[in-house]
């Protein structure tokens, strides 16, 4: 009954741990047409982290992003490598929510198809990494 009672614990702890995890989610234009620009918004729920963090996304060639000035929450805005990346040496600890945004301008020449754009809130909290996953999907006609 004690062994039952201890992994009956555990099993809970570990749910009410995830339920408390940071979650980060992305939107924008579904359906755009070549040449557009179009803005990206993330939303980060950080609850209560103060730490290291940084945000990334994978930008389709062809897709050109450009920063909006107020749009980075304080955090570093950085585009190399195909990625835009969004880095804070600190958290804002004035409140559990964060947002960022940033424009992409879809290439004229670009080919008709859905295009994806995985990306990820990573952070550090008691040293320990964490990680919150997002994927956006345009589509150009």
């Amino acid at each position: 009954m004690k062994k039952l009672f201890f992994i009956f614990a555990f099993v809970l702890i570990a749910f009410m741990a995830n339920a408390q995890s940071p979650t980060a989610s992305v939107a924008a234009a579904q359906t755009i047409k070549a040449g557009e620009k179009f803005t990206v918004t993330v939303n980060i729920s950080k609850l209560d982290l103060s730490c290291f963090a940084q945000y990334q996304i994978q930008i389709p060639s062809g897709f050109t992003p450009a920063e909006i000035s107020g749009g980075s929450d304080n955090a570093n805005y950085y585009y190399e490598n195909g990625k835009v990346l969004y880095q804070w040496y600190k958290l804002p600890v004035d409140r559990n929510n964060v947002e960022l945004r940033f424009d992409l301008t879809a290439d004229s020449k670009l080919a008709a198809g859905k295009y994806q754009m995985p990306g990820y809130f990573s952070y550090q909290y008691n040293n320990r990494l964490g990680q919150a996953d997002t994927e956006l999907t345009v589509e150009v006609k």
